[in-house]
């Protein structure tokens, strides 16, 4: 579970690649690398992250 859920939201996005401590994830729109410790699969083609990220790597 990510700590402060509060600020989460949840994007469309498709995981490219995978390393041991990130994910390379396509929205369509872009593609940005997201520390596994703050992203969640929901296992539908979505993810969970915290908002600050989600726009600070262009993903919304």
């Amino acid at each position: 579970m990510i700590p402060g859920r509060s600020n989460l939201v949840d994007i469309d996005a498709t995981l490219v690649h995978e390393t041991d401590r990130a994910v390379l994830l396509d929205t369509g729109s872009a593609r940005a690398w997201v520390p596994k410790s703050v992203v969640e699969d929901n296992g539908d083609g979505t993810w969970t992250l915290p908002e600050p990220m989600a726009v600070e790597k262009g993903l919304v």
